[in-house]
Order: C-alpha cells, then sequence, then structure tokens
C-alpha cells in the first residue's frame, strides 16, 4: 500500500512538475539566449539589459506575487470544486495585475534613463538601457495578463497549455532576436531595440494563444465574463488577505534584491556584464526547482481544499526532502558544464568570463540550500493558506543581515567581486532555511480557505 501511494505521488508530481519545469526552461533559455546575442555587443550592452531586467524583474515579481496569491486560493477552490471562485479569483487577479503593468508602463517608456540611473553611475550604459527600455515597457502589460492566465491554468491542473504557449512565445522571440538585432532577411540593424522588440511581439503572440486556450475552455472558462467580475465584498477581502501579503512580501523581497543589484552594478561593467551572465546561467538552474515548488503548490493546496489536512502534511514534507536532493545533483552537473557552457557565449572580456564562472561554481556549492526556504515559503505555505509569514522572514533575513552586509563589503570594504554573492547567500538563506522549517514542523501554515470551511 505505501508502495502504491509512493509510485502516485511521483507520478502526480512529475505530471505537474515536468511541464512546468520546461516551460520555465524555455522562458530561461529565452533569455540566455538574450544575453547569448547581445554580448557581441560588447559589455556596454550587456550591463544595459542588465540594468533594464532589474525594473522588468520588479514589475514580474509583483505580477509573480498576485498570481501566486491567487493560486493558493484557485488550488484550495479546485479540490472543493468552487469553480465559480476560480472565475471571481482570476478576474480580480487580471484586474490588479494589469493595474500594476500600465504603471509600471507609463514609467518605463516615459522615464527610461532615469530609472536606469537607479542601478548604474555610467552615463554610457544607462543611455543604452534606456532605448531597450522604452519599448519593452509595452510588453509588461502581455506579460501581466500572460503570468495569470498560465496561473489558473497551472492551479486547475492544465499545465500543457502553458507549455505550448511558451513554446510558440520561445521560438519567436529567438527568431526575431536574430533577425532584428543584427538585421538579417532585409530588416535593418536595431541592435538592443531589436532585442526588446523581440521580446514585445513574443509576449504578444503568447497572449494570443492563451487567450484562444481560454475561450475555448469546456470547464472553468467557459461562461459569461461577468462571472469573472461579480465580485462581493466578501470576496474582496479575503482575496485581498491572502494576495496583497504575497505581493507585499515580493515587493520586499524585490526591493532587497534591486539594493544587492545597485551595489553589484556600481563594481564596474565589466563585473556587472560578468554577473548578468551568470543570472542568465543561474536561472536555468532554477527551473528544477519552479517546477517542483509548483508541483508542491497544486497537489498541497488541492489535498487542503479537499478537507485533507494530515494528507497535505505529508505530501509536503516529501517536497521539502526533495528540494536539496535536487540540489546537489543539479549543483554537480552545473558545476562541471559550467566554462563549456560560458565559452559558447561571445564574451568580450576574460575577466567577464572569469567572474562568470566563479559565481556560477559559487552558487553551485550552495545550490542544497538555496531553494529550501523557497519550496516552503512558496510551495507549501502559500498553498496553505498562510501568505504572511514570509515577509516576516524576509525583513529578518534579508534587511536585518543580507543588504547591511552587502552594501557594506560593497560599498565600503570594496571587496572583490564574488564575496558579495557569498555574503547575499549566507545572510539570507542559513537563518530563513532555519525559521522556515521550523514553521513547517509546526503545522500552523495549514488554513483551509474554501467556502466548505467558513
Amino acid at each position: 500500500m505505501e508502495t502504491t501511494k509512493s509510485n502516485n505521488f511521483f507520478k502526480n508530481m512529475a505530471k505537474l512538475a515536468l511541464p512546468i519545469a520546461m516551460q520555465q526552461l524555455l522562458v530561461s533559455c529565452a533569455q540566455l539566449v538574450d544575453t547569448a546575442m547581445v554580448t557581441s555587443l560588447g559589455n556596454v550592452t550587456v550591463s544595459a539589459v542588465g540594468v533594464s531586467s532589474r525594473w522588468i524583474f520588479l514589475m514580474n515579481l509583483f505580477y509573480f506575487g498576485t498570481s501566486s496569491g491567487s493560486a493558493a486560493l484557485i488550488s484550495q477552490y479546485w479540490g472543493a470544486k468552487e469553480k465559480t471562485n476560480i472565475r471571481k479569483t482570476c478576474g480580480a487577479a487580471m484586474i490588479f495585475s494589469l493595474g500594476v503593468a500600465f504603471v509600471f508602463c507609463f514609467l518605463m517608456a516615459g522615464f527610461p534613463e532615469q530609472l536606469a540611473r537607479v542601478f548604474t553611475n555610467e552615463d554610457a550604459v544607462a543611455k543604452e538601457a534606456a532605448k531597450y527600455m522604452r519599448i519593452v515597457a509595452f510588453m509588461g502589460i502581455f506579460s501581466a495578463f500572460n503570468q495569470i492566465a498560465c496561473t489558473v491554468l497551472r492551479a486547475t491542473e492544465k499545465v500543457n497549455p502553458p507549455l505550448f504557449s511558451s513554446i510558440i512565445a520561445v521560438a519567436v522571440n529567438t527568431i526575431l532576436n536574430y533577425v532584428l538585432i543584427y538585421g538579417k532577411i532585409g530588416f535593418p540593424v536595431l541592435g538592443i531595440r531589436g532585442a526588446a522588440l523581440a521580446s514585445l511581439i513574443s509576449a504578444m503572440v503568447q497572449a494570443v494563444i492563451l487567450m484562444f486556450v481560454m475561450s475555448n475552455s469546456k470547464e472553468v472558462f467557459k461562461a459569461p465574463i461577468k462571472e469573472f467580475f461579480a465580485f462581493s465584498g466578501s470576496f474582496i477581502k479575503k482575496f485581498c488577505v491572502v494576495c496583497l501579503p504575497v505581493v507585499l512580501n515580493e515587493g520586499v523581497w524585490a526591493i532587497g534584491t534591486n539594493i544587492y543589484a545597485m551595489v553589484y552594478a556600481r563594481q564596474g561593467y565589466e563585473n556587472y556584464a560578468g554577473y548578468t551572465i551568470f543570472s542568465s546561467v543561474e536561472q536555468v538552474a532554477f527551473v528544477f526547482f519552479v517546477g517542483i515548488c509548483h508541483a508542491c503548490s497544486i497537489m498541497t493546496g488541492k489535498t487542503i481544499g479537499e478537507g485533507r489536512e494530515s494528507e497535505a502534511y505529508k505530501l509536503a514534507k516529501k517536497f521539502v526532502i526533495m528540494t536539496p536532493i535536487i540540489g546537489i545533483v543539479t549543483g554537480s552537473v552545473l558545476a562541471v558544464c559550467r566554462e563549456p557552457l560560458l565559452s559558447l557565449l561571445n564574451i568580450e572580456t576574460q575577466g567577464a568570463f572569469n567572474l562568470a564562472s566563479k559565481l556560477i561554481l559559487i552558487y553551485c556549492l550552495w545550490l542544497p540550500i538555496r531553494n529550501i526556504p523557497y519550496t516552503l515559503i512558496v510551495g507549501t505555505f502559500r498553498a496553505g493558506g498562510d501568505t504572511k509569514v514570509g515577509i516576516f522572514y524576509d525583513c529578518i533575513s534579508m534587511y536585518l543581515i543580507g543588504v547591511p552586509l552587502v552594501v557594506y563589503l560593497g560599498m565600503v570594504a570594496k571587496v572583490e567581486f564574488h564575496y558579495l554573492l557569498i555574503a547575499m547567500y549566507l545572510g539570507e538563506d542559513l537563518l530563513k532555511s532555519v525559521l522556515s522549517l521550523y514553521r513547517f514542523k509546526s503545522k500552523k501554515w495549514i488554513k483551509n480557505l474554501t467556502d466548505r470551511n467558513t
């Protein structure tokens, strides 16, 4: 009997985790391809894309916060078969995310150079980043829709349509990058503007595909449009109580992360180019943990929604144990492959190459610990309805330890760049891992949010 349960667990996990991980891998590979194609334009351009990406990263974290909080509700509603509440959650999440998108679009299109100078004091980098941001700003509107649509589909165990849409979008992005950056098949050479246009068009293509999928759905989305926006006061209150702490948590974490980026960007454009290349490789390794985390969230939330809290705890525990094991395997493979992988990129200077290689190795050594709090806070606690605790843990580990340490080492002590990454990892992850594990064992994170429990 126990063997059968174990087999069912791994079968269900793989059915959810693999398509999600594959989708995230495609997105990360697209970012790596973007970086690879602009590396030939020089370190200034690579740094400009890295600086611009900090604002895109901040924008996407607001979307992720909304979608992650929504997924906590939707997965439990899915377990309880409350489809009307799933539609309302989808509608509320769309309104909030698109509102954020228009704010970022206005700022990035209207004041791109000023935004770039938050992260760099080099005129050449800021001016180049402004060219990129003026165009890519409009991608945010489509990205907001895509993020929420993919979340709702995945939380209702439809993981293949988001993967399919990502395959098409990444293919479009890669082809257009080549055509528009370098001016192929009769197009003018657009350089960094071409990279921005490719990103914008690919996001538009994905949005069209997802709209088609949702409009032809026979279950959750097959309903009059007014059902998605028929909110009662009590529903809005529940949505805000669950989702706003997640958005705030992601905002708190994003601001801290961008403070790190401000310090990194002020270590010289060669160092920041090396860090930007490392970040693209890091995102490829991270996809496995994204798949595990989302599978954990869907399976745990659905089980709680069905009223089986004890079984939900056992499910989540298996994911917690798997996280460091996957970290060891992934870190070992990436450590061995890092220099051959970097050799595929046309990196301008040996200094940027060497730094990227060193940062990847540090990441690989720390990987077994790095994602334990991620799986617990994002995958487990939020699925259980415990969306507030992450803010507390991030504020302590990031703002009391990580950020002050990195700022001091980078701006005052002027240590070598790789020590900044080590300080950030140690400052954040050790304490957060201990706190998260303690919270998990307490089982206080299990909160049934469905109507059957109200």
